[in-house]
């Protein structure tokens, strides 16, 4: 790598990955001044904003240009100008030359038995030519104040390898690639301070016109994460995700407009009647938007939650339920009136749906399923599962309520008695990791999509795979089009359009 110099190593000389360390390139006196008493006294916790099993620090976030251009005049000369990348995702492929470091920048404190586990780094767009390519980590404290807390990298998501360890000295800078699967090793004693950032780079102009991303349903995306796909009436689509932008799209797939929605990513999206639909975000807000003339406005905003909104579903044509980080169910109205709080889940409520007029399932980080009876307020049974439960889906005609979980199995269960006993069906390794989305197609046949960046179509007679479709990041969400096909929205920023198998398409046609 012609861009290293004698003060740097690469943690990975084998690897095509940038994962370099610039030892004491920060003196003692400038950590200290980067991590003042105010900063100190200023963290907050990241349960707000992330799931415990995700990581369990705590966090600081400021913004500062001048910080910005001061750091990246330091860490200039050991940044490569140019870096190629061959990439399946046609908005990351391309030649990029170096612009300028992220003026976000995240402080992290670890205390003892915290942790940052397994992670890629999300890309930071300003638009489709700018965006980051890799980390800039900065350890503003030395390992002789702390016990374990070593930066850990793997080769992939599923590794058990350790493909490289460092344990950081103060003042030292490391630099790495968003694509490497890396995390934070829980502390064993002491504290660690850690100040992140990104460095973002420019795409060079491409003259063959022919390289520029593909021509076809959805093309545009969203810059960064799809958290939501949201089928509106029989000819609209509804997406939102990490740009905070909300995009209504015809059946096409051609964007008829863009909703500047929230301060932060849009995590959930619902449909409440034939005008509304409501959007929830990690800015703790929910929005209700109202179609007029073609064109959707904000109606009315709302904040319920005290830590990220996770889910949203229509109770009535008036009346939604949300779910959040904060442990809570609410159901509220349209126009803003709280009508009353179901309590009982310990962690993360990641989703909600409704089973009936009256009753809803919910599923939740603390890897029980609840069942809640809206009119009285109170939950009317728990199943039990033996990880995080992050998706739901019920069949009304066969009362079978299906769940995907942390370690990507399928669940199937039954009632007969009015919700309240239900009788283990199935179970089957659906993925190789988090189960994001259930989608039911019929009532035989399920489309699911999980971490290891696969859609799945499943025969839930026999639990077998009718297909599989790939995206190059997480599957987030799922939405039928009307047209025997099948949407899938992922954290690459891509809607992607697939055929149904003929299994399906003659089932659904011999129930028609």
């Amino acid at each position: 790598m012609n861009y290293l110099t004698e003060d740097m190593f690469h943690l990975l000389p084998e690897s095509k990955y940038v994962c370099v360390v610039i030892p004491k390139l920060f003196s003692e006196a400038e950590c200290k001044g980067l991590l003042t008493e105010h900063i100190q006294q200023s963290f907050q916790k990241a349960i707000e904003h992330y799931p415990t099993y995700y990581r369990n620090n705590d966090r600081l976030v400021i913004d500062s240009e001048p910080l910005a251009q001061q750091l990246l005049e330091k860490v200039k000369p050991f940044l490569p100008e140019i870096l190629t990348v061959q990439s399946d995702n046609s908005v990351e492929q391309g030649v990029w030359h170096l612009k300028e470091l992220n003026n976000r920048f995240r402080y992290c404190r670890y205390t003892t038995g915290q942790y940052f586990n397994r992670h890629l780094d999300g890309v930071h767009y300003r638009s489709h030519q700018v965006q980051s390519k890799l980390t800039f980590m900065l350890y503003l404290n030395s390992s002789d104040g702390f016990e374990g807390g070593r930066t850990l990298f793997y080769r992939s998501k599923e590794s058990q390898e350790i493909w490289a360890a460092y344990l950081p000295k103060q003042g030292d800078l490391i630099i790495f690639d968003h694509n490497i699967w890396h995390e934070g090793e829980k502390l064993l004693a002491g504290e660690k301070y850690v100040l992140r950032s990104d460095i973002l780079y420019e795409k060079i102009a491409e003259e063959d016109a022919s390289i520029s991303p593909r021509l076809t349903q959805f093309c545009e995306g969203h810059l960064g994460y799809i958290w939501k796909l949201l089928p509106f009436s029989n000819r609209l689509f509804v997406s939102g995700g990490r740009d905070r932008i909300i995009k209504i799209w015809d059946v096409n797939g051609v964007c008829k407009q863009r909703l500047p929605a929230h301060q932060n990513s849009i995590l959930c999206l619902a449909q409440i009647n034939d005008n509304v639909f409501i959007s929830g975000s990690r800015d703790q807000t929910i929005k209700v938007w109202e179609l007029n003339n073609e064109h959707f406005a904000l109606k009315t905003e709302m904040r319920l939650h005290q830590a990220v909104v996770l889910s949203l579903c229509k109770v009535n044509d008036e009346t939604f339920a949300s779910s959040g980080g904060d442990k809570l169910i609410h159901i509220s109205t349209i126009q803003g009136n709280h009508l009353c709080t179901l309590q009982g889940h310990t962690d993360w409520v990641w989703n909600i749906i409704m089973l009936s007029e009256n009753v809803l399932a919910s599923c939740s980080e603390d890897t029980t399923i609840k069942i809640w009876e809206i009119n009285q307020g109170c939950c009317q049974s728990t199943l039990h599962d033996h990880c995080p439960v992050h998706s739901i889906a019920f069949d009304k005609e066969s009362n079978r309520l299906i769940s995907g979980n942390f370690n990507g199995e399928i669940t199937c269960q039954t009632t007969h008695s009015q919700f309240a006993d239900w009788q283990p069906e199935k179970r089957f390794q659906a993925h190789n990791s988090i189960i994001r989305t259930l989608l039911l197609i019929n009532q035989r046949y399920l489309a699911s999509g999980g971490e290891d960046n696969k859609v799945r179509l499943w025969d839930l007679s026999n639990a077998q795979c009718l297909a599989e479709f790939q995206h190059t990041n997480f599957v987030q969400s799922l939405a039928l089009n009307g047209n025997n096909q099948l949407l899938s929205a992922s954290y690459d920023g891509q809607i992607n359009t697939w055929d149904l198998p003929a299994e399906i398409t003659g089932y659904n046609a011999a129930r028609s």
